[in-house]
């Protein structure tokens, strides 16, 4: 009995025994459940976050646009411009201002993708956006806008091409893919570079074709006035700013004489920046008065009724708040600018989109154009409607005048007057090879035409470095 009695206890104590082993390893197998769970959710939840980062925009302070290293350009972005700074000097506050705005750029790298089932909303409720303007029928505003010439149209236009080309889009809205509307791609005959904004949208009212009228003849005398010359603007390069507007940002060029005499004409020129003149005096014919009193601003805010007019002191006007490279005092950049397309980035795709290829092939297209010119001597003097979207005041205006620069002219001693061509010096016209370079865009190539020349620039850039023929 004794012996039975101790034969059980022991199986109670072994089964005790087997009854604590299993729960020690059921309990570790939870631990090791929950513990992979916990590092599944940080990895998801640190997936999310950055997802989020990449996604959003960054809004960054001063502190955070400065370098924190030692740095080549930093002292350039304090710089203020006013009518006598020189192009050397406004292209360094410009430059440093694009390579920030690019540094910035590639901070957004994700465009998050949308449900199906609201993608279409979204992106019928982003063409409303677009044509907020022209669907109230009442709207207008004025812009003077320089367009492109042909050789630039093609150039730009081949490298939006060549930068989008990954998202591989479609304008249709009821694509599930990359969907860009037709309205934010700027047609090639629309490219342009933006001069100024005499007046932002407003109402119209009775009189305002005689208004519009007398803005622009206030603008040939700026013109004329001044001696405003026709004058030349170089590619710097090609960003996707934020992620979401795809541009070209130029710079001016001038000329500047070496020590032994020879003149040179680049980004470092020694006289006045022209566009940045260009843009004061065209701000200041607008909103002051002259000394005789005879001619009077042009600008909405004192085209107001007495009644309507706010705090003019801590009214700061539209023409200097939209005109590019302008904004508040102290802040202005001399930023030259042609707007290339839009993305919708709340209705882009319904899928994730990586617009780090984007940002590479915008580098490496402004390594290949970069110091492409462009002259700048006819301007056209438009109000538009908002028929074209955002950024396209070209298409369908309800006034539309162009306006040519005065011409450079030069008096000889016999008193015959001629004519210079203020635009490209005599250095330039003399190099065959100035122009695109051949077949680069994988083109047609075009046979040159007979020439009795010795000498012939080719059609291929491989050409340029054949030996010449005897």
């Amino acid at each position: 009995a004794s012996a039975v009695s101790i034969s059980g206890a022991s199986q109670h104590k072994i089964r005790i025994i087997s009854s604590m082993a299993t729960r020690s390893s059921h309990l570790r197998q939870a631990v090791s459940i929950g513990a992979s769970l916990s590092f599944a959710l940080a990895i998801g939840l640190g997936w999310y976050a950055n997802r989020l980062r990449r996604s959003r925009w960054l809004e960054t302070d001063k502190e955070q646009n400065q370098e924190t290293t030692h740095s080549v350009i930093n002292h350039f972005s304090s710089l203020i411009l006013d009518p006598e700074t020189t192009v050397e000097e406004a292209n360094k506050r410009r430059t440093t201002s694009y390579y920030l705005k690019m540094r910035e750029a590639h901070h957004k790298s994700l465009v998050l993708g949308v449900y199906p089932s609201r993608l279409k909303k979204l992106r019928k409720k982003e063409i409303d956006r677009t044509l907020s303007y022209w669907n109230k029928g009442n709207q207008s505003h004025r812009t003077i806008v320089c367009m492109c010439d042909e050789i630039t149209q093609k150039v730009l236009s081949n490298a939006r091409r060549l930068v989008l080309a990954p998202l591989q889009y479609s304008s249709d809205i009821d694509s599930l893919s990359a969907w860009i509307p037709d309205l934010n791609i700027i047609p090639k005959e629309d490219m342009h570079v933006t001069i100024a904004l005499p007046w932002w949208w407003h109402t119209i009212r009775p009189g305002n074709n005689e208004l519009t009228k007398k803005m622009a003849n206030r603008f040939k005398q700026t013109l004329l006035v001044e001696f405003h010359y026709g004058f030349q603007i170089e590619l710097e390069r090609i960003v996707l700013l934020g992620g979401k507007v795809l541009v070209a940002l130029w710079r001016c060029v001038g000329e500047r004489e070496t020590d032994d005499g020879r003149v040179i004409v680049d980004r470092h020129g020694t006289n006045i920046d022209p566009m940045v003149w260009l843009r004061e005096e065209i701000v200041r014919c607008f909103i002051t008065e002259s000394p005789d009193q005879r001619r009077q601003p042009l600008t909405y805010q004192h085209n107001k009724s007495e009644g309507d007019k706010a705090e003019e002191n801590a009214w700061q006007h539209t023409i200097m708040q939209r005109t590019p490279g302008m904004g508040k005092p102290g802040s202005a950049d001399g930023f030259i600018h042609t707007t290339l397309c839009r993305l919708p980035l709340d209705c882009l795709s319904s899928k994730d989109i990586e617009l780090d290829e984007l940002h590479r092939l915008c580098r490496e297209v402004s390594a290949t154009l970069n110091g492409h010119r462009m002259v700048v001597d006819k301007y056209r003097f438009i109000e538009t409607m908002g028929e074209g979207g955002e950024s396209n005041p070209c298409y369908k205006p309800i006034y539309d005048e162009i306006i040519e620069a005065p011409a450079r002219h030069e008096v000889h001693i016999d008193g015959t007057v001629e004519s210079r061509n203020a635009q490209v010096s005599d250095v330039l016209e003399r190099h065959n090879t100035i122009g695109p370079s051949g077949n680069f865009w994988n083109e047609e190539v075009v046979a040159p035409a007979p020439s009795t020349d010795t000498q012939s620039s080719g059609t291929t850039l491989s050409a340029l470095f054949e030996p010449p023929k005897k």
